[in-house]
């Protein structure tokens, strides 16, 4: 053993030159040498490419997820309309939202969130029914014009044109069937909508069309005041008016009235 130590500490003594032998430069050139090094069985490259093909399926993954993920169109203050990629319309009232799936919306599915309330026109397509989820409550149409409204209590539809199902989520063999100038409530907790009355025109707001037959001025007036947001009043007397009034100006609106009853409306 000593035999071989000291033929060691001869063979260092006999070739050591100061900064002859540096590892790092030695591991340097080894690399550029041996570029398909191989660790456990594998060469470095097989790795690499492993994990470029795992992040390449991870990107497909989360693409085709990305692709179903809701869009959300919310207001907070004023009415907007927008155009759902089907051609269909939708406009919102202050502090609504509508929510769709990005991509395939009028080619996979239809199919609508909402909060708020809210006015429908949808493009007709019997192959691919028109589906609103709003709260506890579930609307399906293939074209028509309606209102659906949800607030803390319950979710209501008003049918202007058409026919709409109008059932709680889950629960649609016992949904009504409403059509022009019907109303139903779906109250909360409940399983099944009530058919009622609602307003004389209560999308008027959405629509600038305010349709009467044979309605009771004091009404009338109250459904404007509510829609515009202001008070207005008339001479007493038991008048009644029919006819359509089309505007986004209150003051038109009431103009018109006021000069088919021959009476002055003041606004407040």
């Amino acid at each position: 053993m000593k035999e071989l130590q000291d033929k060691e500490f001869s063979f260092v003594a006999r070739y050591f030159r100061p900064g002859h032998f540096n590892p790092v430069r030695a591991w340097r050139r080894f690399r550029a040498a041996n570029r398909s090094v191989r660790g456990y069985g594998r060469p470095v490259w097989a790795y690499a490419l492993a994990g470029a093909c795992a992040v390449l399926l991870a990107g497909l993954v989360f693409f085709r997820i990305d692709a179903r993920r809701w869009t959300t169109t919310a207001l907070a203050q004023t009415v907007q309309e927008i155009r759902l990629p089907d051609g269909s319309q939708a406009v919102l009232a202050p502090g609504a939202t509508v929510s769709f799936h990005r991509n395939g919306f009028g080619k996979r599915d239809r199919t609508v969130k909402m909060d708020g309330t809210v006015y429908f026109a949808v493009t007709r397509n019997e192959a691919l029914p028109f589906e609103i989820t709003a709260g506890e409550g579930f609307v399906r149409v293939l074209g028509t014009r309606f209102q659906v409204a949800l607030d803390s209590l319950s979710t209501s539809v008003d049918v202007v044109d058409g026919r709409v199902l109008f059932a709680a989520a889950g629960a649609e063999e016992q949904g009504l069937i409403l059509t022009r100038g019907m109303h139903a409530e779906l109250a909360a907790g409940t399983d099944r909508p009530v058919s009622g009355t609602g307003g004389l025109n209560p999308a008027g707001w959405a629509t600038h069309s305010y349709q009467y037959e044979n309605a009771p001025l004091e009404e009338v007036l109250r459904e404007l005041g509510e829609q515009f947001g202001c008070t207005l009043s008339a001479p007493a007397g038991n008048r009644r008016i029919t006819g359509q009034f089309e505007g986004e100006d209150i003051n038109d609106i009431v103009f018109l009235i006021g000069e088919a009853l021959g009476i002055e409306i003041h606004i407040y």
